[in-house]
């Protein structure tokens, strides 16, 4: 009896899910192209100070840039790949990863999570090389069509090389661009 009611509990959920319309209005112009699926390509500047024991260069801090190149499915879901540098004190690492983003309903200024995962490619000694996850918070502003702005905060946790777990808690800056239709 009690998975009876829980199926049709279920599946009223679901109905009433799928029962909400899907045709919102923009506000403006810019906004209802940013809801539209397509490639995005997603530049950051990140920093980020190290988290608990800092006492090798590889955790104390460091500064980067990375680029995504990915794929906006529905209005609140996307999907990349992505590359770039992180400059530590004692050295320079490359991160290679996956990002995915949940943005939630709204206008001009867009709350976001963002989940982030990967390698971390140390060329000097390959045999260092790291992996991370990066799950992160943040909010993004529409500026233009095809143009957004976006600012973020999240934990980098790393693991693996001549030291074992590093943390930092990071900030990004990020310029969002979405290709034409």
């Amino acid at each position: 009896m009690r998975t009876k009611l829980s199926l049709l509990l279920l599946l009223v959920s679901i109905t009433g899910a799928y029962a909400q319309p899907d045709q919102r209005i923009a506000k403006t112009p810019k906004v209802n192209y940013d809801w539209q699926p397509g490639f995005v390509s997603i530049s950051e500047l990140t920093a980020a100070p190290g988290l608990g024991l800092t006492n090798d260069g590889l955790s104390r801090y460091y500064y980067g840039l990375t680029s995504v190149a990915g794929y906006q499915f529905t209005r609140n879901i996307t999907l990349g790949a992505g590359a770039g540098v992180h400059i530590h004190d004692d050295g320079t690492l490359f991160p290679l990863f996956l990002d995915i983003r949940y943005a939630f309903n709204s206008q001009e200024f867009v709350p976001f999570l963002s989940g982030g995962g990967g390698i971390m490619l140390d060329f000097t000694d390959l045999e260092s090389t790291r992996v991370f996850i990066n799950p992160s918070a943040g909010i993004r502003y529409v500026m233009a069509n095809r143009k957004s702005l976006s600012f973020s905060t999240g934990l980098m946790v790393t693991t693996g090389g001549a030291n074992a777990r590093k943390s930092f808690i990071n900030f990004r800056l990020g310029l969002q661009l979405k290709g034409r239709k």
